[in-house]
């Protein structure tokens, strides 16, 4: 069904992104039947287990630089996701015409058919109007009317569709936003890829694939989960640190079926059976 394009995720070499994107490539060839590509900013060291139980289960991972280190200096681990876009950019793009990129902490519900144009997902919070916005524009000689025009139509995040003829050249520009901002907010990253499209010139659609779990027990409708927040019952943060990270497939948590925590529960534990052959989960 989306044979043009490739589905790219964006990791670190640690335990906590190791098993979001164990679950992820599952997710991929259980539900869509694509095989994703993870891309893993590392600085050297051995592979995490998990990802190699991915690559034994069939999986493509690619290991990358780390691109967390900023030109002012500081580290920001999102500079990695147009990173990852560089990279699959240089590596795949003869081969396919636009690249899904997405987070580790997605996955995917049922088959549809993706997007083929610059397109990002709806973020309701994500608002241009701020002074550390602001300044980043003034940095990157973005004129304010470009901002007024396209404002609502950048009011986006993950998952990102790319096409490849653009991807090398938004990557790079979606870095050097990113470098624009003074401080660091996690949500910088989404900002600055809207100031990199603007620099381009580039017009960018608003999709609505994916639903997070910020209402864990609500009915699932969307493509995509994205398990970004969490509570005590189920949280993504509860299995942060290696001795943790193993137990999240214990899945003991019991959620109503048919709602978005039901959803990620039953895929923990199909992943579970489906990585056993390969060491156990």
């Amino acid at each position: 069904m989306n044979d043009k394009h490739l589905i790219v995720v964006s990791a670190e070499n640690n335990p906590y992104m190791a098993w979001q994107s164990k679950l992820f490539h599952y997710s991929c060839v259980s539900r869509l039947k694509q095989v994703p590509v993870i891309v893993v900013h590392d600085t050297g060291a051995s592979l995490h287990s998990d990802f190699q139980e991915i690559v034994k289960a069939g999986g493509n991972v690619l290991r990358a630089e780390s691109y967390k280190l900023s030109a002012q200096g500081d580290t920001y681990r999102p500079r990695n996701t147009p990173g990852t876009l560089l990279r699959a950019s240089l590596r795949f793009s003869s081969q396919y015409e636009f690249i899904f990129l997405c987070d580790p902490d997605m996955i995917f519900t049922r088959a549809f058919r993706f997007p083929e144009t610059l397109s990002g997902d709806y973020c309701s919070y994500i608002k241009y109007e701020q002074d550390f916005v602001e300044a980043a524009r003034e940095a990157l000689g973005i004129p304010r009317t470009a901002i007024d025009e396209q404002k609502e139509s950048l009011r986006c995040g993950v998952p990102y569709v790319i096409p490849t003829s653009e991807a090398r050249g938004l990557a790079t520009a979606w870095i050097e936003a990113i470098d624009a901002f003074k401080g660091r907010r996690w949500e910088d990253v989404m900002y600055a890829f809207g100031l990199a499209a603007m620099k381009l010139c580039l017009k960018v659609e608003l999709t609505q694939m994916a639903q997070s779990n910020y209402w864990p027990d609500a009915i699932l409708k969307a493509y995509v989960v994205h398990y970004c927040y969490g509570d005590a019952m189920w949280s993504k943060r509860h299995f942060f640190k290696e001795e943790k990270a193993q137990e999240v497939w214990q899945a003991s948590v019991e959620a109503p079926k048919g709602s978005v925590l039901g959803e990620i529960i039953t895929q923990i534990r199909e992943a579970r059976a489906f990585y056993s052959g390969y060491n156990s989960c």
